[in-house]
């Protein structure tokens, strides 16, 4: 099993992140408009009004600008140069349609804007191309960003720094995508081979990401959905945050809604799909009061298992970027639900992660529901199949946080299958939460299959074993089931071994914490060891208990 993954392996993401991302700006910079003394308000409506465009009031607009926008539809397209608020009439009442991006916030100069956005609907966006597509990689259009919003970077020609603050409160964000139409050799070197509809050599890379929204600022979001956006192409190698994607600065969604947003690639060009509601690649996010929920990062493709082609975060995706090791996230207060990643390879090897949640770094987790996400990996031809992690792959400390009804299926038609951790694979402390109803499916009909914890897996550190500690958090009622000729499922509720190639595994604590009425399943003559627990590592009780759990309680040399 391979473990945080992360996008510069991949196509060449990290080019772009590495120049980009070079400043980080706190999660909320006060609005620091002109004096309401020398503000002018210009109003827009259909007819008798000062301006009957939204564009052409806020081409007018001087610092400080108050631009009010009656019910009607209007047409985006148009660009934000100084520091305004734009108030429309209602997001049913206001719509802003059509342009790529819709609204474009940002002078591209050094000069630091501060924008809010409320009472209004922005949709039917597509954007083809990111303002610094040309200058890193020569053509327009192989980088393609915000159908609904962008928020350029400030000194965009030079050295990118954090862009505008914008508060966007009480509105819709729908409709909207991102379609790229250049490509170039893979910034990484990946090499792909030829085939019918693709010449082979060095992969061709096209990227589409922030389907919803591009920020490089200091975003915030209020009271705002930002649903059925998207960054799917056909066209595109790689494809992420088909609702959000946060390149720089700060992301804050408060009581708000990220829903049925889709990130995905497929053949002939695509290999990698990454965070069907936000990719947050750099700066800092903070999700508090929210629901994110019905989002899909899928990549559907046809290479040879070299190529190495991959999904992850079927609602988030936490990278690390160039931030610092902790506070980079906070998630508090929210539910995380009914989001999928999905992979498929016709020819060879096919990996997923994370259908919920994943984090390449330590974050906070707290009060928290991360539940029904889904991880599903099929094989179809000679290649193995692997995934993992149905609620998320957790770093950190995660407090009063229900880890529930997460699966992961993983399936392969000639290949082996390894299919773990059907609540989460940790490198985190677990305090009064639950980990319960859970289940883990690893499927192979010419192949070997092994499940693995049908509730949690125990990770370590990069340098060695960490003590992790479960407190007043019961682990129950998840399983694992392993289906063919060559069969093995272990850890029905916690699985902690050293993974090769991986990191290794945690020394585990229970305390106040029972592991109870767990099950191993499989094929006929499966091995299955340890219904509550599978373990290499010393395991350590205080008040806690392994009850019910089916067959046996705890397998392995730590028990």
């Amino acid at each position: 099993m391979t473990t945080g993954r992360t996008r510069g392996a991949k196509a060449g993401r990290s080019t772009r992140t590495a120049t980009v991302l070079v400043a980080m700006a706190p999660a909320c910079v006060a609005l620091a408009f002109a004096s309401a003394s020398s503000a002018a308000t210009l109003q827009v409506c259909p007819h008798g009004c000062q301006y009957s465009q939204i564009a052409a009031a806020v081409a007018a607009a001087r610092g400080g600008d108050h631009v009010t926008v009656a019910a009607g539809t209007y047409q985006g397209g148009f660009t934000i140069r100084v520091s305004l608020t734009l108030t429309g009439a209602g997001a049913s009442q206001t719509i802003i349609k059509g342009g790529g991006p819709v609204v474009t916030v940002g002078a591209g100069g050094s000069s630091k804007l501060n924008v809010a956005i409320s009472g209004v609907t922005i949709t039917g966006g597509v954007a083809h191309s990111s303002p610094d597509s040309a200058d890193l990689y020569g053509p327009a259009g192989v980088l393609a960003s915000g159908g609904g919003i962008e928020i350029t970077p400030d000194n965009i020609t030079t050295s990118p720094t954090t862009g505008a603050t914008v508060v966007v409160s009480n509105s819709v964000i729908t409709g909207n995508s991102v379609a790229p139409t250049a490509h170039v050799p893979s910034p990484a070197g990946a090499q792909c081979p030829g085939g019918p509809n693709y010449p082979g050599g060095t992969c061709k890379f096209a990227d589409a990401f922030g389907g919803g929204i591009y920020n490089a600022g200091d975003l915030t979001l209020t009271n705002t959905t930002v649903a059925d956006n998207s960054s799917v192409s056909t066209f595109a190698s790689d494809a992420g945050g088909g609702g959000i994607y946060n390149e720089m600065g700060s992301l804050t969604v408060i009581n708000s809604t990220i829903s049925t947003n889709r990130t995905g690639v497929t053949a002939p060009y695509g290999r990698y799909a990454d965070g069907g509601a936000i990719v947050c690649a750099g700066g800092t996010l903070t999700i508090r009061g929210s629901s994110i929920s019905d989002n899909t990062a899928s990549t559907i493709t046809a290479w040879p298992s070299s190529v190495d082609p991959e999904a992850h975060g079927g609602a988030i995706h936490v990278e690390t970027g160039n931030a610092t090791p902790t506070g980079h996230a906070t998630i508090s207060h929210t539910k995380i639900t009914g989001n999928t990643v999905k992979m498929t390879n016709s020819v060879g090897a096919a990996f997923a992660d994370s259908g919920g949640l994943k984090a390449d770094l330590a974050m906070t987790v707290t009060d928290d529901v991360i539940a029904d996400n889904h991880v599903v990996v099929a094989a179809l031809g000679s290649g193995s199949a692997d995934g993992d992690s149905g609620a998320g792959e957790l770093w950190g400390t995660v407090t009063g946080t229900r880890l529930t009804d997460n699966t992961v299926t993983v399936s392969a038609r000639k290949g082996d299958a390894l299919a773990s951790s059907g609540a989460s694979l940790i490198q985190a402390n677990l305090t009064d939460s639950l980990v319960s109803g859970n289940h883990v499916r690893a499927i192979s009909a010419g192949g070997s299959a092994m499940a693995d914890a049908g509730g949690i897996q125990v990770s370590g550190g990069v340098s060695g074993p960490v003590a992790e500690t479960l407190r007043s958090t019961p682990v129950s009622d998840n399983t694992a089931r392993a289906t063919a000729r060559g069969a093995t499922a272990q850890g029905g509720g916690v699985f902690d071994i050293a993974i090769q190639n991986g990191p290794p595994g945690g020394v585990l604590t229970l305390i106040n914490s029972n592991v109870s009425d767990n099950t191993l399943s499989g094929s006929a003559n499966a091995k299955l060891q340890g219904g509550a627990v599978f373990t290499t590592f010393k395991l350590t009780l205080t008040n806690s208990a392994l009850t019910a759990n089916t067959p046996g309680e705890c397998a392995g040399s730590g028990c």
